[in-house]
Formats: structure tokens, sequence, C-alpha cells
């Protein structure tokens, strides 16, 4: 059964996208940290749709949501007439089968393995506007029997959710084992993960918080930061923080259309940039049990 990731920050800004989308492909293309390959899910569930167009060519991507092979087709039966104030109801309990979204962007090793993705739409905006004049409950139980289902099938699935409080994020940690919170060390990133911490808690109702795993992003190749410092001597926060930090380079910000990832370039510093990469996957993927 799959371990599901929700990677979130209230803050904006941190790199949580940069974070899921690198995670996702290292996890998915090696299996040095297991028995066996493994065979990641990502999730683009922001509005925003920045992973989706990280990992496919604009041409796919548009092709997949004119089909509507996008996260929204979890949530609701018909996206043909979507009013962001008074959107539909859901009658129909049972979402699509996951096989049915997915877009495979790579396969692992020939021992199995690979990364898919169900892709976003800027159309999931309507669900969040319109969530206030609606009961939700059919929203999350298709949400529920999906996530089910991805479990049976991959090892790993990771969540790129929205920042802002909404029923991406209720629904998101309710079903999370772990959250990644992505920090730039800088002025009130201390306040920031409290926040963070205070909002799992409370979107935990009737189970076991998830797990959260504070990774400092876009830091010092060379030094620690006295923000850095600051968090990780904070008794409420230093057992959560990850020992590896994903530092500056500039490979991480270059992905685009499914291309110039740190695997596949031969950029400068894209094998420094893939090796760090690497030690925070094997760090991360210890502390989620994989």
């Amino acid at each position: 059964m799959a371990k599901v990731v929700t990677v979130m920050n209230m803050k904006g800004g941190v790199g949580k996208t940069t974070v899921t989308m690198h995670l996702a492909g290292v996890l998915g293309r090696w299996h040095a940290y297991g028995s066996k390959p493994t065979k990641v899910l990502a999730i683009d569930y922001d509005p925003q749709f920045n992973l989706s167009q990280a990992l496919l060519p604009a041409k796919d991507y548009f092709a997949l949501e004119k089909q509507n092979k996008t996260v929204l087709s979890v949530l609701v039966e018909d996206e043909s007439d979507l009013d962001p104030f008074k959107i539909q109801v859901p009658g129909n309990l049972k979402p699509p089968s996951v096989g049915s979204l997915s877009t495979p962007i790579f396969n692992g090793s020939k021992k199995g393995g690979g990364l898919d993705l169900i892709a976003s739409t800027l159309d999931l905006m309507y669900v969040a506007l319109g969530e206030a004049n609606l009961n939700v409950k059919p929203i999350e139980e298709r949400f529920t029997k999906f996530i089910e289902e991805a479990r049976s099938l991959y090892d790993i699935i990771l969540i790129d959710c929205h920042p802002a409080g909404s029923i991406f994020t209720q629904t998101s940690l309710r079903h999370s084992d772990h959250v990644v919170i992505p920090v730039v060390p800088q002025r009130y990133s201390v306040r920031g993960i409290g926040l963070m911490m205070e909002f799992i808690g409370a979107k935990s109702v009737g189970k076991q918080p998830a797990t959260p795993h504070i990774l400092f992003n876009n830091v010092p190749r060379i030094g620690v930061s006295s923000e850095e410092a600051t968090i990780r001597a904070d008794k409420k926060f230093a057992a959560h923080c990850m020992t590896n930090t994903l530092k500056k380079f500039k490979a991480f910000t270059e992905p685009e259309a499914g291309k110039n990832f740190v695997w596949s370039s031969g950029k400068a510093y894209s094998t420094e940039a893939l090796n760090n990469l690497v030690r925070v996957s094997r760090e991360l993927f210890t502390r989620i049990g994989g």
C-alpha cells in the first residue's frame, strides 16, 4: 500500500512544486533506497497547475485537459457548465478509475518503477470558489475512493497541494501519512511553520495526524543561515527537520514541459544538483518508511 505524502506550506514562494516534481522524479527513476523499484504517482492538486506544466509538453497537457483527464474529474462529474459560485454536487459517488486519469511520465528501470501524473487544471478553481455554497461530503467521498485505489497501485503518492486553506488542503491532509513542508529560511519562516503544524493537526480529525517533515529549500551551498539555525534549535521543530537540504542550484528551476531535469541535463552543476537531490530523497524515503 502506498504512502501518501502531501507537499504543502501555507506560505507561498517556498518552492513546493519544485520540491514535488524533483522528489517524484528521482524516487520513480531510481530504486537504490529499497528492495524493489518505486512506482510513484504525482497528483497536481493546485489550480495553478505548475506541476503539470513542468512535467508535460504543452500539446500533451492541453490534450489531457480537453479529454477531462485531470484531477477535477475526481471531484465532480460534469465539467461542461462550471459556475464559480454554484458548482454542482456530484450525484455519483464513484470517481473515475486511477488508470483512466493517470498519464505516464517515464518508466523506471527495467525492473519496474516509474512516475505517473494526475494533471490539474485552472478550472479546479471553480471548486475552491464555490465550495462555501455546497455540501462537500460527496466530493470528499469521491476523493477518498480515488486515493484508496491509488494506494493499491503505487508505492508512493506525492500530492502538490494548493497553498491556501480549501477543500483541496482538507481532503489531501485527511488522506496523507506524511507532509513535507518546504521552507525557505527567511524572516517569518518560524511563524509559518508553526501555523502549518497547527493546520495539520486541525485537519486530521478522528485520525493520527500526518507526520511533518521540514525540508529547507533553496539554501546556500555552503554554511547555514541564521534563520535555518534558529528553526533547527527550536524544540517544537527540531525533530521534524530533515538533515539534508535542497541547495540553491539554478538547475532545480529549469524544468519545463518535461525537459531540463537534473537527471538528464548536461548543464553546469547539474550533477552536483542531482547528487544533492538523491541525498534528500533517500532521507525522505527512510523517514516515511519506504
